[in-house]
């Protein structure tokens, strides 16, 4: 069987505060899923040869229940999830 999944790329353009997120996932059976957000110390840091490390991913638990996708954005931050069908 195909390993199928739904891929999302979810913003929070707040630049002091999380926000919670809850996604509708109808039409799909969703098992599970997991995701990640890029971190660094500055909104404007860029990895380069010289520091190689300074924009990382950090991983994220989304929760996936009752047909919804619930997680929790940072402040400005772009977050990918893929969910698990």
């Amino acid at each position: 069987m195909q390993d199928l999944r739904l891929w999302l790329a979810i913003t929070n353009l707040d630049p002091n505060r999380p926000v919670d997120v809850e996604v509708s996932l109808a039409g799909i059976s969703a098992k599970s899923a997991s995701g990640e957000t890029p971190t660094a110390p500055k909104v404007d840091s860029i990895n380069s040869f010289a520091a190689p490390n300074t924009v990382v991913p950090k991983g994220i638990s989304p929760k996936v229940q009752g047909g919804k996708l619930t997680l929790k954005l940072e402040p400005k931050s772009v977050t990918v999830v893929a969910v698990e069908q």
